[in-house]
């Protein structure tokens, strides 16, 4: 399987839905992942930039999955699969 902006967005819902059920913010979910908020928002989006007419999918680190993987009690493998992946 290819990394593609419908992956990308699989990922950011189920991020999102993790994360509202753990009951944290996308402040305190980044801060604990070693992230910035920033970059959680655009990773929930399914985008890689926030600037206007900017395009293309998010496309994480391992090192940030892990982050988040870490906080929300998963393995990065567990959370892939968690979104379908």
């Amino acid at each position: 399987m290819s990394w593609s902006e419908p992956s990308a967005r699989l990922l950011g819902v189920a991020l999102r839905r993790m994360r509202e059920e753990h009951g944290l913010s996308q402040e305190a979910l980044a801060f604990r992942a070693g992230i910035t908020k920033n970059q959680l928002q655009l990773i929930e989006a399914g985008r890689s930039s926030g600037r206007r007419g900017a395009s293309g999918p998010s496309n994480p680190r391992l090192s940030t999955l892990v982050g988040l993987a870490d906080v929300l009690g998963r393995s990065v493998s567990g959370l892939l699969a968690d979104a379908g992946l």
